[in-house]
């Protein structure tokens, strides 16, 4: 009640943009935070969770970059709507990360506080696999195609860029893994399925 009589001046724009770009979230939350996970049963891992865990990895290293960057205002516009993109495509990414753990636990009848070893969870998650490579392929998109371009943004960040371009590599080389994996997947699947169709045709034909 007092807080709202106290007269307190409007933050500077300065100082909101600042503490835009330094969202503290629930640690446990946190793909920051997020630490190797434990050993899970051979039927938990496959090559495509694989590739999700990398992927994870690279989009702590992209949120570490992102903070770096600071105070957006000496920045122009155009460049200012692209990082804003990528705080976008970061809360996104924060906001389905929480989801998803908590629908597999919903699922799986776990009643518990979210913590790092959790994250196994999603490594294998179908549902949550196919939104995070479009939302990374996004970020992806946003280094190489916009900021890598910029003028603007390289001069003000000579090194940030550098890394930044480095892990849209990273990242576009584990989309493509995943990719393949699940196309392979796929004609697997496929050939099973016609095998066993040849099999019922010549079953039927005897």
């Amino acid at each position: 009640m007092g807080g709202a009589c106290s007269g307190k001046k409007p933050q500077p724009k300065q100082k909101q943009q600042q503490q835009e770009l330094n969202i503290v979230e629930q640690p446990y939350l946190q793909v920051q935070s997020m630490s190797q996970p434990q050993s899970r049963p051979p039927e938990q891992r496959s090559e495509s969770g694989q590739s999700v865990k990398e992927l994870l990895y690279q989009y702590k290293k992209f949120t570490d970059f992102l903070g770096l960057v600071g105070n957006l205002d000496h920045l122009p516009a155009h460049t200012r709507e692209q990082l804003n993109n990528c705080i976008i495509q970061r809360s996104n990414i924060n906001i389905l990360i929480q989801n998803s753990i908590k629908r597999i636990m919903r699922e799986q009848k776990i009643i518990k506080r979210v913590e790092e070893s959790d994250y196994y969870l999603i490594h294998n998650d179908e549902k949550f696999a196919i939104t995070f490579v479009q939302l990374m392929q996004r970020i992806s998109n946003i280094i190489l195609t916009e900021l890598q371009s910029d003028s603007n943004f390289q001069e003000a960040f000579p090194m940030l860029i550098v890394s930044f371009v480095d892990l849209a590599t990273q990242i576009n080389k584990e989309i493509e893994n995943f990719q393949n994996f699940k196309t392979h997947l796929i004609k697997k699947q496929n050939t099973k399925n016609q095998i066993s169709q040849d099999n019922y045709q010549a079953s039927t034909n005897k």
